[in-house]
């Protein structure tokens, strides 16, 4: 069977990718037409909204993981070292706070997405502008989904997909490409490289198949290659990373607090209320029927990665249904193989009705209504998502941080999580990771939550309201807390009774924050220059444009080397700036570099760009000498 896709037969007038007229500047306009429409698509809820925080429950846990990662090592913030040592890194080159890096990085891998996957359709044989240039946006708006907060697997998703364009162009260069993509990628989420990982190798089965044995130069050895480099890259990475201090504990999700109690039952139950919630998003009434007749076209590497992909998604997730093991939506918001396939079908609906009628602008109007039905569902999902993060309790925490800088180091930092509202967890979460933002970097590991009443806590007592869930995480945390004495702080926004600021024994330090720590003579530090102050609309807008811009420099010279073209190094250019910026940033910080100062920050940033132009060079002097033009080597016979 034929690893090769059959190409429809050419019209009269019609300009294909692979025509060299094609491979000029309009396409290159076209993928930046893509980026940009994205990038404001990302930015719609700060622009909305007036934000003061990018949007996502996971923003103050990225907030004090870069922070930490910036001034005192990796290898203090766990087993995903990936996302703090990209953030420390641009926060420290560009010269922006957390908060503003935090949403340049976050708001431009989105764009990265539905660039990587203009990328990947673009090696189809039939590669048609509007294919490619409805798979970008359709995978760019299937991003929202994991675009409130879940950085890691923003970044691991793009690097994915353009791991999968580098692998479709079947050069021996995509191939080491692909290993650098999964490795960089995977350091931002481990368990989903696994996840990645045994999607590629689902597909190198079925190409072994196709192709009848197994080679090396072929699809399956290549694939197995880049997954193998990946996970040596992601290996080298998990390790380096535990060395120096230890990990600090405690939990930064309602999820991990449950996990570690053993609450299965409870747990299993809000995976499946969260899929029930939002499972209207995806659209499945015109993203599922588009995807399937998508899925019937062509013969080829990118139809093979994308079916593995699907195949995989639909077994796993029945199983997840069932066991309730992970959330059901996380694989779901993965699954960029359903717009992909989808964006086939829609192509295939539009040359159905232009046959069917010979009119291309009734074609033209139901392509239009599809469209819009496919993505209005997840546009208007995104544009109401809150910022989880309120700019009067991060101000109020910061000013408790700065008096918890008073106490002797090692005080227990007790902060008070009273949700009038809920049973507590998720405001207990919360309520952790805000005061790790919000206290100086040496006093993180210091930091303690209490759930319930501050006036019980002074009592030495948890607080008992006949709430199960609240009462039983008031007991725990009040057990959990350190030999004393104490700093309890009462922070406005993290405690819903005000009236407690003025409870006998607190020292109210302004209008929203009180603690037990005593007035001293010394007066309370400056504002910090690592402070997660809140920011605004237009600076996190200005740091996404910034963000966009770098990635850009430092990926292209990769992009270039693998596809020798402007509009594929253009389509994969933020993806390999993720990766390499982030293996390159966790090198420098393990070899001791402190990536905390703009210097050395710049030097890695420019140091992972400058090999991907070096490469660039060599595949430029080579194509000079090669006959055909084409520095790469390529299985013979083979086609995308």
């Amino acid at each position: 069977m034929s690893t090769r896709e059959a190409a429809p037969p050419q019209r009269p007038g019609e300009i294909r990718d692979g025509d060299p007229r094609s491979t000029g500047w309009v396409e290159v306009a076209i993928v930046a037409a893509i980026g940009l429409v994205l990038l404001l698509v990302f930015l719609l809820p700060v622009l909305f909204h007036d934000h003061a925080f990018p949007v996502g429950p996971d923003v103050p846990v990225y907030l004090w993981w870069g922070r930490v990662a910036a001034a005192d090592g990796v290898s203090l913030v766990g087993a995903r070292p990936g996302a703090p040592v990209l953030l420390a890194t641009l926060s420290s080159a560009l010269g922006q706070g957390p908060v503003a890096t935090l949403a340049g990085v976050q708001y431009v891998t989105g764009p990265a997405i539905g660039l990587a996957a203009v990328a990947l359709l673009r090696t189809r044989a039939d590669r048609g502008r509007l294919t490619w240039v409805a798979g970008g946006i359709f995978a760019g708006v299937w991003a929202t989904h994991l675009g409130d907060g879940y950085l890691a697997n923003l970044v691991f998703s793009a690097c994915f997909l353009a791991a999968g364009a580098t692998l479709a162009g079947r050069s021996s260069a995509g191939a080491v490409a692909a290993a650098l993509l999964l490795g960089g990628g995977g350091l931002a989420h481990p368990s989903f490289f696994v996840v990645g990982a045994l999607v590629l190798m689902l597909t190198a089965a079925w190409s072994v198949w196709d192709d009848r044995g197994f080679s090396w130069r072929g699809d399956a050895g290549r694939i197995a290659l880049a997954v193998a480099g990946g996970g040596a890259i992601l290996g080298a990475g998990l390790l380096a990373a535990l060395a120096g201090p230890a990990r600090l504990a405690g939990d930064t999700s309602k999820d991990a607090y449950l996990r570690r109690i053993g609450a299965v039952e409870t747990l299993r139950r809000t995976y499946l209320e969260r899929f029930r919630q939002g499972w209207t998003r995806y659209a499945p009434w015109v993203t599922l029927p588009l995807a399937i007749a998508g899925a019937l076209r062509g013969n080829g590497p990118v139809r093979r990665f994308l079916l593995s992909w699907a195949a995989f998604t639909v077994a796993a997730f029945a199983i997840v249904l069932v066991t309730r093991s992970i959330p059901p939506d996380r694989l779901l918001t993965f699954a960029f193989c359903v717009p992909l396939l989808a964006a086939l079908g829609f192509v295939w609906v539009g040359d159905l009705v232009r046959r069917r009628t010979g009119r291309r602008s009734v074609a033209a109007a139901a392509l239009a209504l599809i469209a819009i039905l496919a993505v209005f569902p997840a546009l208007r999902a995104w544009i109401s998502s809150p910022d989880f993060v309120d700019a009067s309790e991060m101000r109020n925490a910061i000013v408790a941080g700065r008096v918890a800088s008073l106490t002797p180091p090692g005080t227990p930092l007790v902060f008070v999580a009273n949700d009038l509202d809920s049973n507590g967890l998720f405001h207990m979460a919360h309520v952790f990771n805000v005061a790790r933002a919000a206290v100086p970097v040496d006093r993180v590991s210091d930091v303690h939550v209490f759930v319930g009443s501050a006036r019980d806590l002074l009592a030495g007592r948890p607080t008992v309201r006949g709430v199960p869930n609240h009462d039983a995480a008031s007991a725990r945390t009040f057990e959990e807390l350190p030999a004393g004495p104490w700093a309890v702080f009462v922070v406005d926004g993290l405690d819903d009774d005000a009236s407690e600021l003025d409870l006998p024994g607190l020292t109210r330090w302004d209008e929203a924050v009180a603690s037990t720590v005593p007035p001293t003579s010394v007066p309370l530090p400056p504002p910090g220059a690592d402070e997660p102050a809140p920011s605004t609309p237009g600076a996190m807008a200005l740091a996404a444009v910034r963000t966009l811009i770098v990635l850009v420099l430092v990926g292209f010279g990769w992009g270039w080397w693998v596809t020798g073209e402007t509009a594929g190094a253009a389509a994969l250019a933020t993806s390999f700036g993720l990766a390499v910026i982030t293996i390159g940033a966790l090198l420098a910080d393990r070899l001791g570099a402190p990536i905390a100062t703009a210097g050395w920050a710049t030097i890695a940033i420019a140091s992972a760009g400058g090999c991907g132009y070096a490469l660039m060079i060599v595949r430029l002097r080579r194509a000079r000498r090669s006959p055909d033009g084409d520095g790469l080597v390529r299985e013979r016979g083979s086609g995308a």
